[in-house]
């Protein structure tokens, strides 16, 4: 009798407050769209960036959006926020959406109504979204510092951004040898789709040695004489974003060929020999023999010396 005497008594109070939000749900006006010119007045400065960004060239151009995209496609609607006059203890003024200000999913799901396909076709499924990146923590809509704001960044450029957070490949690139991103040559994204791929660290191409010979096309191959960790991947022998190695290789030569011929027919050590004749004396180079470490087409390349 106790047990369902608890459980009427339950259902009882939640019937109560069920009925009470209802009623109070009913009471509140609901917002209504007024506009983006209803924005202007009290947002004067971010309106005029807002009209000089991506965003705000497309909302001026009907043949590339399906339907009139202004303010409050990203803010939601904005009648009571604006019958509030700008006093904050209305409760109408806290109505208007702020995308910085809420969850990284929902920021993102108000995004991706629009930017669903091309380079964010993977979003979903890329490092940043399984981490809970925002939209808005890489994009500014209204303060952009791109040279263009067109990719509406809160940065000059791609790398720059990139650098706020993976500060050991930024710190990687002043080393003496280098990717050029420094330079202004490439930049992140030239490798890396931020958005995400189908592909591992989301590359923009399936495999390390698809990306590199993209611009390094005479290692690409086939070769007649092939070297097997080369084949396999570059960066088994090269650091991609810098080293302080020649041709940023992960390790001075010859080591870095000792590390796997250990067991060759030269001696192992520059003092094995007594008259220290070592073929290795001169700059300390397997390179200097075996010049086509990449590898050879040349019917007597099997040594990769020619």
């Amino acid at each position: 009798m106790r047990t369902r005497w608890w459980v009427r008594s339950t259902l009882l109070l939640f019937a109560v407050l069920g009925l009470f939000a209802a009623r109070r749900s009913q009471s509140q006006p609901q917002a209504q769209r007024v506009g983006a010119a209803a924005c202007k007045d009290c947002h004067a400065e971010i309106f005029q960036q807002y009209a000089t960004s991506a965003h705000g060239r497309a909302a001026t151009d009907s043949g590339r959006l399906p339907e009139n995209m202004d303010c409050e496609t990203c803010h939601g609607p904005g009648s009571l926020h604006v019958a509030a006059n700008g006093e904050t203890s209305d409760p109408g003024f806290k109505t208007i959406w702020n995308p910085a200000k809420r969850p990284a999913g929902e920021t993102n799901a108000t995004c991706l109504t629009c930017h669903n396909g091309g380079e964010q076709f993977y979003w979903q499924s890329s490092a940043h979204n399984r981490k809970e990146f925002a939209c808005v923590q890489c994009h500014s809509m209204h303060a952009s510092k791109d040279v263009s704001h067109t990719k509406l960044l809160k940065y000059e450029n791609t790398s720059d951004l990139c650098a706020s957070c993976h500060k050991s490949k930024h710190l990687n690139m002043y080393k003496s040898g280098h990717m050029p991103v420094r330079e202004g040559s490439i930049d992140c994204a030239s490798c890396h789709n931020p958005h995400g791929s189908a592909n591992p660290r989301m590359l923009r191409a399936n495999t390390v040695n698809e990306l590199c010979t993209s611009c390094h096309a005479d290692k690409r191959g086939p070769m007649l004489w092939e070297h097997p960790p080369v084949r396999e991947n570059c960066i088994t022998c090269h650091e991609p974003h810098g080293a302080n190695n020649d041709k940023v290789l992960t390790a001075k030569k010859p080591f870095l060929c000792q590390r796997c011929h250990v067991a060759s027919g030269h001696p192992s050590t520059l003092y094995d020999l007594p008259d220290l004749q070592s073929n290795r004396l001169l700059n300390r180079s397997c390179t200097n023999c075996h010049s086509q470490i990449h590898g050879s087409n040349n019917p007597s390349g099997r040594f990769f010396t020619r």
